[in-house]
């Protein structure tokens, strides 16, 4: 059922589509190959941009802890040693000694004194040492500077029970420990590095070693290392910030460092508000953090999301414009033929102007262009037959009678010539009847035989007038030339135009008609021994049939010998046009010949034609 659903759907928008026009379909097509892409580049690139801003952050600060811790590193190495030379002083041991023993110790104190000091003058990381008897009697503190010394945290702050116990923890080595120091106005961090004394003879535990730490040390270790004011960073011991540098969540920060305890290497948690990165320092379990608002490390990202919007919209807007002008472009010329086809619909045969254009649509718009003159110019050729035709037979009404009523007294005046003896007159009625069966013929199409035997019953009659010895007709035809048909009356005019023209001016003379088949063409030769045309009149001539307007039986101003000829061409070209050809060559006294050639396929095809067009004309008179 759900797919069935997709499929109407899919079918209705395509249905939709279909029906809207070219340039809203080009339009919908271009937004779509538009909108996609820029979407698509521009989501993918804020994606990338993003990531690549967020991997590049952690892999600084990643850089910057583990340098920190370097450092830290180094420093509480640095400062275990210090806590080891202090242990080889001999002075230490005599205090110790002498102090259980309560022996007067005040010269072995002032020179272990001054070689606390010159230690503390000589690290400036180092802020008070302190040496503890066993009975946690206070034996030696050496405070140099104005800061709170050992002498006020123990056993102020620390009692001497946590430090003797935290100092135990190392088993003679060093352990660092952080104390929170409490006053009326702040809290202070304190570290201390304490560690146990044995004696080097029998390895007792005599008293212990307290070194405390200037925690300035990791303040300028931070200041170095972080160039971002947005971002924080500290150091974390026994639950105590021991250095803070920027603003910093504590709490959030502290839950975080329980569950990576156990866990080696920089540990990010990423949260809607905050980025922290966590690095465990093992030789003293403290942790270096660092954090980030989430709205500063992407505020760079917000301006990129900013500029590729505007890029994506400056891209649409152009991209946008140039595919309207495109489209513009290409409805234009279709437009043009749209409007063309709707005038042809409506009887206008009208070309397609003003349209300047070299690819497909400028080839298909001459194309068109060439089809509306072609369409034109086989109208008005179809006109011109029409019209041609129309005259001949509106001339052949004028001149004709009842043909049955024609025939009858032609047979009449046959039949007394013979009762009374007159042959001639015999024959000219019979060589007249079969000129008017010829001319009363609804054939548009003859036998070149026909036409030869009413050429051969026009000179039979003319033969009167010019008598029997003055006027000769020669014919000379192929026996295949014969059947093939052609133009009814097409020679008749060529052998008038012989006699009248040629041979009626010096009184006698012969007419030669040949027909005959070469290279497929119907070659019909009308020869006279006639007067012949002078040069300049035969070019005027020649000049006439070259012309293609229009020329009919009225005009004036032509010969009729122009006019015969021009319609004899006339006919030829309206129904061959190019397969035939006619040529007219002439002597002054040595006589005229005119040559018509016509393709044997142009034959057979004109007849075929007229034979649809009679069935079509036809089937329009039965509807």
């Amino acid at each position: 059922m759900r797919m069935f659903k997709i499929n109407m759907i899919f079918r209705n928008l395509l249905k939709y589509f279909r029906s809207i026009s070219i340039g809203k379909k080009f339009l919908a097509v271009s937004y779509i190959q538009i909108f996609i892409p820029i979407i698509l580049i521009g989501v993918l690139s804020f994606r990338i941009s993003s990531d690549l801003i967020f991997r590049k952050y952690v892999g600084y600060t990643t850089d910057v802890i583990k340098t920190a811790r370097l450092r830290i590193v180094d420093k509480i190495n640095e400062l275990n040693s210090i806590t080891q030379d202090i242990l080889y002083q001999t002075e230490l041991y005599n205090i110790l000694d002498k102090s259980m023993k309560n022996v007067d110790y005040y010269d072995d104190v002032a020179s272990l004194t001054n070689k606390f000091r010159k230690i503390i003058l000589g690290h400036i990381d180092i802020q008070s040492i302190g040496v503890f008897t066993k009975d946690k009697k206070l034996c030696v503190v050496d405070n140099t500077s104005k800061e709170v010394g050992l002498d006020e945290i123990i056993p102020n702050q620390i009692s001497f029970e946590k430090v003797y116990n935290i100092a135990a923890k190392g088993n003679g080595k060093p352990v660092w420990y952080v104390a929170l120091q409490k006053n009326d106005k702040e809290s202070k961090v304190a570290v201390l590095i304490t560690r146990c004394i044995n004696n080097p003879q029998t390895l007792k535990f005599e008293g212990i070693l307290v070194v405390m730490i200037n925690t300035e040390l990791f303040d300028k270790t931070f200041s170095e290392l972080v160039a971002e004011k947005s971002q924080a960073i500290a150091v974390v011991g026994d639950s105590i910030f021991i250095s803070t540098k920027g603003e910093i969540n504590k709490e959030k920060i502290l839950k975080l460092m329980y569950q990576v305890k156990n866990k080696n290497g920089v540990v990010t948690y990423t949260s809607n508000e905050y980025i922290v990165n966590i690095l465990p320092i093992k030789h003293v379990d403290w942790y270096i953090v660092t954090s980030i608002p989430v709205k500063i490390l992407f505020r760079d990202i917000d301006k990129l999301r900013m500029w590729l919007i505007a890029l994506c919209f400056l891209s649409f807007v152009i991209t946008s414009a140039m595919s309207l002008m495109l489209s513009m472009d290409f409805l234009k010329p279709i437009n043009a033929i749209v409007e063309a086809t709707k005038r042809i619909r409506k009887g206008e045969y009208k070309t397609i102007e003003n349209i300047d254009r070299k690819d497909e649509l400028g080839i298909l718009i001459d194309n068109f262009n060439s089809m509306v003159v072609k369409i034109n110019h086989l109208i008005n050729s179809i006109y011109k037959e029409q019209i041609t035709r129309k005259e001949a037979e509106l001339k052949v009404l004028q001149t004709q009678l009842n043909p049955h009523f024609l025939f009858n007294i032609l047979e009449s005046i046959n039949w007394l010539a013979q009762l009374n003896g007159v042959s001639q007159i015999s024959d000219v009625v019979i060589a007249l009847s079969k000129l008017l069966e010829v001319n009363l013929k609804e054939e548009k199409f003859l036998t070149l035989e026909e036409e030869i035997k009413y050429i051969t019953s026009y000179v039979s009659i003319l033969k009167i007038n010019f008598g029997e010895e003055n006027l000769k007709l020669e014919v000379d035809v192929d026996r295949k030339a014969l059947k093939l048909r052609i133009p009814k009356l097409l020679v008749q005019p060529l052998v008038e135009n012989s006699i009248f023209h040629g041979i009626r001016p010096r009184g006698f003379g012969k007419i030669f008609v040949g027909g005959y088949i070469w290279n497929d063409k119907l070659a019909i030769i009308v020869k006279d021994d006639g007067v012949g045309i002078s040069p300049e009149k035969l070019k005027g001539i020649r000049k006439d049939l070259e012309d293609d307007n229009e020329i009919f039986l009225e005009q004036e101003g032509r010969s009729y010998t122009r006019i015969g000829l021009v319609n004899v061409l006339k006919r030829l070209k309206l129904i061959y046009g190019k397969d035939a050809s006619f040529s007219i060559e002439s002597l002054p006294q040595r006589g005229t010949t005119i040559k018509i050639e016509i393709l044997l396929d142009a034959l057979s095809r004109a007849v075929e034609e007229s034979i649809q067009e009679l069935s079509g004309e036809g089937e329009e008179e039965d509807v």
